[in-house]
């Protein structure tokens, strides 16, 4: 298989939207907040977690990627560049299901990393909650260096 990145471009956003919602469940803060708390916002995860990514993509456009394979959008990475910093976050990535385990998360953190310095930063920054383990051995193994662990508190008013 054949991956290409790409620059995001508008007519993306449903693919991503998709890709989205399959790929996060079960490792994402607002999957793990709604099976404790349920519905949120009277919205479910899968919608507050799109809307995040969503605005990134409207925002931030020009700092997203998507990879293509077989014809199709198979996944994405969205980042954010703090230029006083210098620091470039990859703030989401996701590959479709059935692309998954195949170098396409490889291929988009490669690429986010080539933005990033691209767009001068000099530093990337990645998080992930501590069970996906998946995405800690493909941010480990592709040069990240764990520095802290965060504790998310959450209650309800």
């Amino acid at each position: 298989m054949q991956v290409t990145i790409r620059l995001y471009r508008k007519t993306d956003r449903p693919e991503v939207l998709d890709i989205a919602e399959a790929s996060f469940e079960g490792v994402c803060l607002e999957h793990v907040m709604e099976q404790d708390f349920g519905r949120i916002g009277g919205a479910s995860w899968q919608e507050r977690k799109k809307k995040g990514i969503d605005y990134d993509l409207k925002r931030r456009s020009r700092d997203a990627l998507v990879a293509e394979a077989d014809g199709q959008v198979v996944g994405f990475v969205c980042t954010r560049l703090y230029h006083k910093r210098s620091i470039g976050h990859v703030a989401n990535l996701a590959v479709a299901p059935d692309y998954q385990g195949q170098g396409v998360g490889r291929s988009l953190v490669d690429a986010a990393v080539r933005h990033l310095r691209d767009r001068g930063m000099d530093y990337a920054r990645v998080e992930t909650l501590e069970h996906n383990e998946k995405a800690g051995n493909l941010y480990r193994s592709s040069g990240f260096e764990e520095i802290a662990r965060r504790v998310y508190y959450f209650r309800e008013l």
